[in-house]
Formats: C-alpha cells, structure tokens, sequence
C-alpha cells in the first residue's frame, strides 16, 4: 500500500520493503517532518511542551535543514539504480534514527509530550524499515 507502507513490512510470506520503497518511505517521512520544523516550529514546541523563544525556534529550523539533507540523499537513492548509493543511504539513515530513537526515548520516559511520543514512534519506524532492509539485502 502506497499510503501505509509499514503493511508492505508485515505482509505475509515474509517479503520485506525493498532498498528503494524503504527509501522512498523515508523520504516522505522526512519531507512531511521538515516541513512541520521548518515552517511550523512554533508549534511543534507548544506540542513538546518546550519553551518557544528565538533559539528554540532556530533550533527547529536548524533540525529541519538536517533532516532535509538527509531526506535528499533517500530520495536521490531511491531513484538511483546503484545499490552502492542505496546502501549508503539505508546505513546513514539508520545510524541517524538510532540516534533520534534513544533520544526520543529519553525524552519521552521524562517528559511524555504527545509531541516526544510521535517523534520516538516516527524514528523507531523508520530505523525498523532500514534495519529491516539493510538485512534483507534487496
């Protein structure tokens, strides 16, 4: 299914997204999440409960440009029939959402915003997806 992709994951017959559709999945997850920090910033932090002020803001922004450069580089493998580059990109993705997934974790283990809640399920899903995928080796 194209709108819910984590059905593709689970099918039975143990098929498993390939380098391309996971790729693809995150870059529609990372487009719509910079989006959100990019132009919504003030909002996202009401939803974190965080204070809103010009650095926190900035911070958003700044995350937004970081999860851009590496939407990018998914979108750009995904479309690209070198598996070298798709690898590298599953490998990058992966390491980052190892890190967003413990630090949401943190976040959400003491601060339990609705806001840290979403941003630990969107990094745990796509750090399955590129585990997943990196292992299947397709």
């Amino acid at each position: 299914s194209t709108l819910f992709p984590y059905t593709t994951l689970f099918r039975s017959g143990g098929r498993v997204m390939d380098k391309s559709t996971t790729l693809y999945t995150i870059t529609a997850a990372g487009s719509l999440y910079t989006a959100h920090m990019l132009l919504a910033p003030r909002f996202y932090l009401s939803q974190a409960k965080i204070d809103e002020n010009f650095d926190t803001i900035g911070l958003c922004r700044g995350l937004g440009g970081g999860i851009i450069g590496l939407t990018s580089m998914a979108y750009m493998a995904a479309k690209s029939s070198s598996e070298e580059l798709k690898l590298a990109a599953l490998c990058s993705g992966a390491t980052a959402f190892v890190a967003w997934t413990i630090n949401n974790a943190y976040i959400t283990y003491t601060k339990a915003s609705l806001q840290a809640k979403s941003d630990l399920a969107c990094s745990a899903f796509c750090l399955g997806i590129c585990t997943f995928a990196l292992a299947a080796g397709k």
